[in-house]
């Protein structure tokens, strides 16, 4: 989620259907000369984009024209990775055979073909192919079942699944998909936003725009500098229980032509006899992630690299996430998390340009 607003401490300008909204760009009071923003609001993917473009004296902008163009992007994506189209290409995948190809877009290809190049990379941390454990505990425990009352999955159930779970399982050729185990699927959430993000920065740019932001649920990217001849300033929310998006702006991130994204777990978990269960799933043993870890922010080249890098660091521990963040080039992370008496900490990798 993103709020532009005057004041140093905000009210919301734009509430985004977004349950992990941490992130929310900081506009300050300005002079007169200040050039405004051209803005694209608008819903997308289950949540809320915001489009912020400086205005160029050389270049000027039909909005109508880019309006339809950021529709035609984001409708694509739509229709290529959305689990709740029932004709999108990732739901006719889902509902294939064993030995069924399925014909995918170029821009679907890419996705899965950087998300099996994250599954490796973080060993199995990030894996799309964990749907079907998402799914059940999305919807609780089939057995001992009480009416209306949620309970997370038995081991038992978890077992019976988690043979449907990896992403070597997939078999991409070119432009087909196939998989070699039934009942498998793949969701790919944790980078689709990002990827949305990409292919509007991509658009924009080829209209010859050189200072914009694109936000999508929280997933934000930036181009040049803002229309006070800065970088882009985002800030970052404490991540604080029950909190409102926005209620508890904890510092900021000078963005830099970069992509940006944050993914956490303490506004969106299951509960079950007083106990606390996050939805983020351990792909590797298809657990509710037990973790000190509230939220991770990354900063990467692309939008859907920080996305899938911030998804496997909320499954993997510090020590294992500084160690993939030190291992990757032009990447930078900050932990939000708790310690053993229940008081919020920070860390950060050593490049990460946070200021709060």
């Amino acid at each position: 989620m993103i709020v532009l607003d005057k004041a140093k401490f905000y009210k919301p300008f734009l509430k985004a259907q977004y349950l992990l909204g941490f992130l929310f760009l900081v506009m300050f009071s300005s002079c007169s000369l200040q050039r405004p923003y051209i803005k694209f609001l608008g819903n997308t993917m289950g949540t809320t984009y915001s489009i912020l473009i400086v205005p160029s004296l050389d270049n000027e902008i039909d909005t109508a024209i880019v309006q339809m163009g950021i529709d035609s992007v984001l409708n694509e994506v739509n229709d290529q990775m959305s689990t709740y189209l029932i004709n999108s290409e990732i739901s006719i995948f889902n509902e294939s055979r064993v030995g069924q190809k399925t014909l995918i877009s170029k821009g679907f290809s890419q996705v899965v073909k950087r998300s099996l190049y994250w599954y490796e990379v973080t060993g199995g941390a990030f894996d799309p192919t964990v749907f079907p454990i998402i799914l059940l505990w999305r919807t609780g425990s089939k057995e001992n079942e009480i009416e209306n009352i949620w309970q997370p999955p038995s081991s038992k159930e978890i077992r019976k699944l988690m043979s449907k779970v990896g992403f070597n399982k997939i078999k991409l050729n070119n432009s087909y998909l196939e998989k070699k185990v039934e009942g498998q699927m793949i969701d790919l959430n944790a980078i689709a936003k990002g990827w949305g993000v990409d292919e509007i920065f991509t658009y924009l740019t080829s209209l010859g725009l050189k200072n914009y932001l694109v936000e999508i649920g929280g997933e934000v990217r930036t181009n040049g500098k803002n229309n006070k001849n800065r970088y882009w300033s985002i800030g970052v929310e404490k991540p604080i229980k029950n909190s409102l998006p926005g209620e508890h702006i904890y510092g900021k991130i000078d963005l830099n032509n970069k992509g940006m994204a944050t993914s956490g777990n303490y506004r969106n978990f299951y509960e079950f006899n007083g106990n606390n269960y996050s939805h983020i799933i351990d792909p590797r043993n298809g657990m509710s992630i037990n973790s000190s870890t509230l939220s991770v922010t990354v900063i990467a080249k692309t939008c859907m690299d920080a996305d899938a890098i911030a998804t496997a660091l909320s499954v993997l521990s510090y020590d294992e996430g500084l160690g993939l963040v030190r291992s990757l080039e032009g990447v930078e992370a900050l932990w939000m998390m708790e310690d053993i008496n229940g008081d919020f900490i920070k860390k950060m990798s050593t490049g990460m340009p946070f200021i709060n």
